[in-house]
This record gives C-alpha cells, structure tokens and sequence, in this order.
C-alpha cells in the first residue's frame, strides 16, 4: 500500500504456492513450476480481469521473486518494464557467486541466462553490504540485460533495507517517470 501511495501507482501483490498466505497442508509446497504458474496468472488477471494493458505494467521481483519475474519477462513480452529488487543471478549462484560452470538443467531461477530476453528497460536496485545476496549478481544481471538502466548499488545498504536508502524512493519514482514517458506518442508540431 504505502509503495502504490509514495509513487501514485496500482500495486497488485501476490504469494506464491507454498509460501506466506499460499502455504497450507493442502497445497502442493513451493516449486519453480508453482511459481512461474502464480506469477503469469497474476499478470493474466490483470489483463482479463482488470483490463490493465500490459504495456501498462511493470513488474517488480525482489530476491528470489526475481527468479519468476525475469522468466515471466522473458516469456510475456510487451510488459513497461522491470524492476529486480536484490536479484539472484541464480539459484546455485547464490551459494557460490563465482560458480562459472553448472548444468543447466540442474540450476533454479536462471536469471543470468533469461535476462537477455528481457528487451524491456530494467532497474536493478541492491544493497552494497547484502549479506544473502552478493551485490556482484545484481550487478551482473544489470549488466547482461539488454535495456538496463544505470543500477542502484545502495552504498551500506544490505538484503533487508534497500528500501531505506534515501535514493531508493527517488529511483524508484524517475524510473516510472522515464517509462512513462516512452509510451507517450510524439507531440504534433
């Protein structure tokens, strides 16, 4: 609510099978497939349900919610734009960040190899002191997508307060303004 209230934007917020509010005996657990599933299905609402076009969207994965959104980006064309909130590179990555060799097959979440599919503008915003995530792989994935902007590296900021960094908000705020503007057709002279 306060991030759709700050930056005068719709937020729809989801969970994930197996995770928060979406985990319960009854479901299947978490897995790569349940989440991709949930997080185009969320995008088919907005479109079908709520009529959003999805040039009017722009979607939003922080840590390993990156995962479902780079690979829903690289998907689903056409949406404004991406943000990658503490992004993984991938889910082995995250473990060893300098693992050069891994079977594919073998590895969640590759970011690091979707990401060239993502020709959308893409904001990573990571915290330079991350102790989860190394700031390396936000880094890397600004610099592999193909339509990146500059990237915030929070000087100081870690895993769990990106958002309190002071340009946090500011960033946020002009990325949206830059999308925005790209969709507005060019005044008539």
């Amino acid at each position: 609510k306060d991030l759709g209230r700050l930056l005068h934007v719709n937020v729809m917020g989801y969970d994930y099978t197996g995770y928060g509010c979406c985990s319960s005996s009854s479901s299947s657990g978490p897995s790569v497939t349940a989440t991709c599933s949930d997080v185009a299905a969320v995008l088919d609402a907005l479109e079908s349900i709520h009529g959003i076009k999805r040039r009017d969207v722009v979607l939003y994965g922080q840590s390993v919610g990156s995962g479902p959104t780079v690979w829903l980006a690289s998907q689903r064309p056409g949406v404004a734009g991406v943000v990658l909130h503490s992004p993984i590179l991938s889910g082995v990555r995250v473990f060893n960040p300098n693992l050069k060799y891994w079977p594919s097959w073998a590895d969640i979440y590759p970011n690091h190899l979707l990401i060239k599919k993502v020709d959308v503008p893409l904001l990573v915003l990571h915290g330079t002191a991350d102790e989860v995530i190394h700031v390396s792989a936000g880094r890397r994935l600004a610099e592999l997508a193909p339509a990146a902007v500059a990237p915030l590296l929070a000087e100081g900021f870690d895993h769990q307060n990106v958002e309190a960094s002071p340009e946090y908000l500011p960033r946020l705020r002009d990325f949206l303004q830059q999308l925005q503007q790209q969709q507005q057709p060019p005044a008539h002279r």
